[in-house]
């Protein structure tokens, strides 16, 4: 079989993954078939992939960039060996370039407030608030749906209807159920006063999906945020600040790393599973170290 009837195959396949995934596994397999041309997926061999790599380097593509393209083409093999169609990948380690650990830039506290305040709707002052206290990736925000929201008040729940109907209390916390990489379902929770803003804007914008946008228009809006305060300011960034928030008020690594749903499998092993309490205790620590 072709790559192309192949890749319309897998396509199908990975068709309950984020969005975005699908969007850029296509346009991944797309260029794969451009470069080394639709031949039968038996005949890829190991030059195809070295050239696939040399090309994307021409184009001056970052290293991460070409690793997550390769990573693609490796799944889509191993879709294709458990179908039998082939007996092996044809990438090896030695196609996968290098990639620098450059440690994220986080936003000093000063700059969160300038990028607070330049907020000029109350879609992204709620956008950057939720990033800034959760640490959500820009899926998973964009993922949020009303029917994924529950708010518990003295240990009972309550569907977000009736907090939007009888009014919220300052010691209400919400519940939001994400999806995340690998379709890992996590409960992250917002309190305080990120929350009374949240429920502001559920009140005025009532869609199922919280944020109808797409991820490349909230990328536009948060880097035009960044311009206005001279700011160098994307999605991750908000992400990697609250991390480092979160860290610098005291919170334990495992905490954080359950928080932003990033925990890697040493330390799911390593340590007992984090507690609703120790994620309230870092959601609150966020929310505090946030003027607005």
């Amino acid at each position: 079989m072709k790559i192309s009837e192949c890749s319309e195959l897998y396509l199908s396949y990975i068709a309950d993954k984020s969005e975005n995934t699908i969007k850029n596994y296509k346009s991944d397999l797309k260029q794969f078939i451009e470069i080394v041309g639709d031949k039968d997926v038996e005949n890829v061999t190991k030059a195809d992939i070295a050239k696939f790599r040399m090309v994307l380097q021409s184009k001056r593509k970052k290293s991460s960039t070409i690793a997550r393209k390769l990573a693609c083409i490796n799944s889509f093999y191993e879709y294709l060996i458990d179908l039998e169609l082939v007996s092996a990948s044809p990438i090896t380690k030695s196609h996968r370039p290098k990639i620098s650990q450059k440690i994220p830039s986080s936003l000093s506290n000063e700059e969160v407030q300038k990028i607070l305040n330049a907020a000029e709707t109350l879609q992204e002052k709620t956008i950057l608030i939720i990033m800034l206290t959760t640490g959500l990736r820009s899926s998973e925000i964009l993922g949020i749906e009303r029917k994924n929201i529950l708010i518990e008040r003295d240990e009972k729940t309550y569907s977000l209807n009736f907090i939007l109907e009888n009014g919220i209390h300052p010691e209400d916390i919400a519940y939001i159920r994400v999806k995340g990489k690998g379709d890992k379902e996590r409960e992250v929770p917002i309190i305080g006063r990120p929350l009374e803003v949240f429920i502001e804007y559920l009140k005025t914008h009532n869609f199922e999906k919280v944020f109808p946008i797409s991820y490349h228009m909230l990328r536009r809006k948060i880097i035009k945020i960044g311009k206005k305060c001279a700011i160098d300011l994307h999605p991750h960034k908000l992400r990697h600040t609250a991390a480092t928030m979160a860290l610098q008020s005291g919170a334990e690594l495992r905490v954080i790393q359950e928080l932003l749903g990033h925990a890697s499998p040493l330390t799911t092993a390593r340590y007992a599973k984090v507690g609703q309490k120790q994620l309230l205790k870092a959601t609150k620590a966020l929310s505090e170290n946030i003027n607005f």
